[in-house]
């Protein structure tokens, strides 16, 4: 029995050492953890396992985890200290802090007052603990935590102290007091579910039989869960309180008839409040608790296996047993998990350990100089990229495949500026499938896509607009001024359209550039080198853009003043503008089997005609033009017809048309490169002028400031610090695993 004991002991006290390293919040440990509602009795039950005396007005121990060592010793002592593993905010520390507190105690009655101290250093982490011990810190203005992770530890060592291993968490809340923080519920609560969700926890729930058992929220925390109740011994406290005729229920309990558990449930008795005001010793407590369960009914007529879990030192013994039993079996595991463990921490600070640069100017110079050059290959032209696992992705997309898009949408946008013009007269009457035949027709060989933008205007109103404009002018002819009001109708358009095309361009590279710098200089945010980068970048942008949004609006200027020197595609689209238009006209003034029969011998198809001889007069026609050197087109006898009072207007629509469509094209042409050759080239200087690498070699590369630049990311700082206090941790516990291997 005494090697049993000796052992028992030894692997508790590997388990405390493991405890003390932190290493519990990298590795599932194996505990004891005391949890219950308020009120229900847990520090009593402590004291009557521990022999201690401990505070019981509010706001003490209840305030934060007290973590148990009791363990056999020839002479009572106790040793108290405060472990820090978070910080104010609960925030894990790199480096657990072990601090003992105060010197070593020989008299129990003095535990109670240390305790209250230690606590409330607990509450203020900020201050140094020593301040405490004197009361020195109720000098000090600030404001204390109302809970804590942070754990006081006490290690009892005594003649008939059990050997026993377990955390005292504050006890569950349902409600705050005047003045309270609701947030105190959830905090306790889930500081309670941090340690009983890990495997290796065992559970000691304390339920008071005072009080209805569905009322006690500990209760339900647990018992829901039914991977907790295998791992939960129960203890029922103030079983001398029991209203008459209550046992029953709990009895059931106890018997494992009603919420029963893998190890069961056990009933203690602690000393009242008579027998604390009386001075009663822990000693003489054990005995009026022996004698309480031998003699008091139901608890003295229960069965023998019911007896043998009635009493704070059977649970004592079978608390130190199972959790004896739970640390030989993952020892092994955790030792090697550890090794394990340990070896990634190494690795990973091995991949972590800061560079040594030689010369960080060059490095930085090259960096930059990488930048410019991959910037310049993106404006040249890279090929889209295709996100494999997302076909939709446009991360990817190359600069001028998007830059490409956004020109033609803007040539769309300009082409429906186009004057809407309707080749017949307001009172023509045009049912709607008509004016469809007759639009596409004025439409055939135009590239024109979707529908104008502009007011429709008919012959006639065309016409009546250019008999009101006239001055001095000889007879038949009109002002040119008719014209250019009608052309200025649609350019004035224009200038909003370009700097609504410029806008998505600048959206577009800015996105596209923001992306490059992001990636080449990833590593780099520390230091400040890619925000500096980005500054003059950014500063670069500005510049291009400005430039470019006054040679845009030059180039619409330059619109608002009608010219060309290109006489043969405008006399061309004129003189097609005008076959159409009169064609048009002339179907709807009754002429459209001649129209009609013109058009299918230019496409040669005699049988939509229906009439041999027409078919052989046109053929005649034609032959004898051509006899005399006129080349010309069926559709071409057209202009031939009769002349109609409307054909100045329709004259004048030919032509505006035909001037729109060589300004149009001319600008939307001239748009793109003017961006393409101030804005995007300008960018890196491909046009000639100080591009972005001009800009950036104007930084301040001086051997401190590159050094400055080269620093490591915070992320990374903050990573080799975290696995630094992770390594010591690791380092800590393997070194007790292997003393205690060692013997």
């Amino acid at each position: 029995m005494g090697d049993y004991f000796t052992k028992r002991r030894e692997l508790l006290d590997v388990l405390k050492s493991l405890h003390s390293t932190g290493i519990q919040n990298e590795l599932d440990l194996p505990q004891i953890v005391v949890i219950g509602s308020q009120s229900v009795g847990k520090s009593s039950l402590i004291e009557s396992m521990s022999g201690l005396t401990l505070p019981r007005d509010t706001g003490t121990c209840t305030r934060c985890p007290m973590e148990c060592r009791l363990q056999y010793g020839q002479v009572w002592s106790c040793k108290i200290s405060l472990r820090f593993h978070v910080d104010r905010s609960g925030r894990p520390l790199a480096t657990i802090r072990d601090v003992p507190f105060g010197p070593i105690l020989y008299n129990a009655e003095d535990v109670e007052k240390i305790l209250r101290r230690a606590q409330r250093a607990i509450l203020r982490p900020e201050l140094d603990p020593t301040l405490f011990l004197d009361d020195s810190d109720l000098q000090v203005f600030g404001v204390p935590l109302t809970f804590s992770g942070n754990c006081v530890c006490i290690q009892v060592a005594g003649p008939n102290v059990p050997d026993l291993y377990f955390y005292d968490l504050p006890g569950i809340i349902a409600n705050v007091g005047d003045g309270g923080n609701e947030a105190d519920i959830r905090l306790v609560e889930d500081l309670a579910k941090s340690y009983i969700k890990k495997p290796n926890c065992i559970v000691l729930l304390v339920i008071s039989c005072e009080t209805d058992f569905e009322n006690q929220g500990a209760g339900r925390l647990v018992l829901k869960d039914p991977a907790l109740r295998k791992r939960t011994i129960g203890v029922l406290t103030k079983v001398d309180r029991i209203e008459f005729g209550g046992a029953s229920k709990w009895l059931r309990m106890l018997r494992g008839e009603d919420q029963p558990l893998m190890h069961g449930w056990y009933c203690v008795k602690q000393r009242d409040l008579v027998q604390l005001q009386e001075g009663v010793t822990w000693e003489e407590a054990r005995s009026y608790e022996t004698e309480f369960f031998q003699t008091t009914a139901p608890w003295a007529d229960v069965g023998p296996s019911q007896r043998a879990r009635l009493g704070s030192q059977k649970l004592a013994d079978r608390l130190g047993s199972i959790l004896s039993n739970l640390v030989s079996q993952e020892l092994p595991g955790i030792r090697t998990t550890v090794n394990a463990e340990l070896n990634k921490v190494n690795q990973r600070l091995q991949e972590l350990t800061p560079p040594k640069i030689a010369d960080p100017r060059r490095v930085v110079i090259t960096l930059l100089r990488d930048f410019t050059k991959k910037l310049s290959k993106h404006i040249e032209g890279i090929p889209p990229m295709v996100n494999p696992t997302d076909p939709t992705d446009t991360t990817s997309t190359g600069l001028l495949h998007n830059l490409n898009e956004e020109y033609e949408r803007f040539r769309v946008k300009l082409h429906k500026t186009a004057p809407q013009f309707r080749p017949w007269t307001t009172t023509t009457n045009v049912d709607s499938q008509t004016q469809k035949k007759m639009l596409d027709s004025a439409k055939q060989d135009d590239d024109a896509v979707g529908l104008g933008t502009t007011n429709s205007l008919h012959a006639d109103e065309i016409m009546d607009l250019a008999r009101r404009s006239r001055t001095r002018e000889l007879p038949g002819n009109y002002p040119f001024s008719v014209k250019e009001r009608l052309i200025l109708e649609s350019v004035r358009q224009w200038s909003a359209l370009a700097q609504e095309c410029f806008t998505e361009v600048k959206d577009i590279v800015v996105k596209h550039i923001i992306r490059i710098v992001e990636e080449h200089f990833k590593g780099y945010n520390n230091g400040g080198l890619k925000e500096a980068v980005s500054k003059l970048t950014s500063e670069q942008i500005i510049k291009c853009a400005q430039a470019t949004t006054r040679k845009i609006e030059a180039l619409y200027h330059s619109e608002c003043s009608p010219y060309t020197q290109n006489d043969q595609y405008f006399l061309t689209y004129k003189t097609k503008m005008l076959t159409r238009y009169k064609a048009i006209h002339q179907e709807l003034e009754g002429k459209s089997n001649l129209v009609t029969a013109l058009r299918a011998y230019n496409a040669g198809n005699q049988s939509s005609t229906g009439n041999t001889t027409q078919w052989s007069y046109l053929t005649n026609a034609i032959t004898n033009l051509t006899y005399f050197g006129l080349t010309v087109k069926a559709e071409d006898l057209i202009m031939l017809l009769p002349k109609h009072d409307m054909n100045p207007a329709l004259d004048i629509m030919a032509e505006v048309r035909a001037y729109f469509q060589v300004a149009y094209k001319r600008f939307g042409d001239n748009v793109p490169k003017q961006i393409d050759a101030d804005f995007v080239r300008g960018i890196d200087g491909s046009d000639g002028s100080d591009g972005l690498d001009v800009a950036l070699m104007s930084m301040d590369l001086s051997t401190e400031k590159c050094m400055e630049y080269l620093s490591e990311p915070a992320s990374v700082i903050r990573e080799r610090t975290t696995l630094a206090g992770k390594k010591h941790r690791l380092e800590a516990a393997q070194l007790k695993l292997e003393r205690y291997y060692r013997g």
